[in-house]
């Protein structure tokens, strides 16, 4: 179990940089052919534009699993340690909730989409929606991780980086 989310933890962080570079080459390919050239690309602006939301779920991601999102922590680190506790459950369980919510939309959204067709770059558009059933299921993994941390106490919370 731990190989295969360490596989797709590289996985992941590699194609943040791959999908990075691919937004800095096409923005720089439309600077070059619009004014050094004169000859703007039709496709560069609409894939960049793509790429861009896939870059943001993946950073995402990699966010959620270095629970490295800000947080407002003055507050609870004034409660006693079984209110924050609890109130890091909560947390995890709402970010459950939104997960399976940003899932089950993102779902009927490639559905929906699965067909349609860009104006610009040959795919469809249900490939740029594809990203938020696999950031749902992602965030899940690492709700579900941080959660159980929490519940087994706060030495194991510490080691993985959440809550004292």
């Amino acid at each position: 179990m731990k190989a295969a989310l360490r596989l797709a933890e590289r996985t992941i962080d590699a194609a943040a940089i791959v999908i990075f570079s691919g937004i800095l080459l096409c923005v720089l390919a439309q600077v070059v052919f619009r004014y050094a050239l004169n000859s703007p690309l039709t496709w560069s602006e609409e894939l960049a534009r793509y790429l861009f939301i896939w870059c943001a779920f993946l950073g995402w991601i990699i966010a959620s699993r270095r629970r490295s999102h800000l947080a407002m922590t003055f507050v609870v680190e004034r409660m006693p340690r079984p209110a924050q506790t609890a109130i890091a459950v909560v947390i995890e369980l709402a970010t459950l909730l939104f997960a399976w919510l940003l899932g089950s939309r993102g779902l009927a959204l490639v559905r929906n989409n699965w067909d349609v067709e860009n104006v610009a770059v040959p795919f469809n558009l249900g490939v740029v929606y594809l990203i938020e059933p696999i950031a749902a299921v992602a965030i899940a993994v690492y709700a579900l991780i941080a959660l159980v941390a929490v519940l087994r106490g706060p030495r194991a919370a510490i080691a993985r980086g959440g809550p004292a």
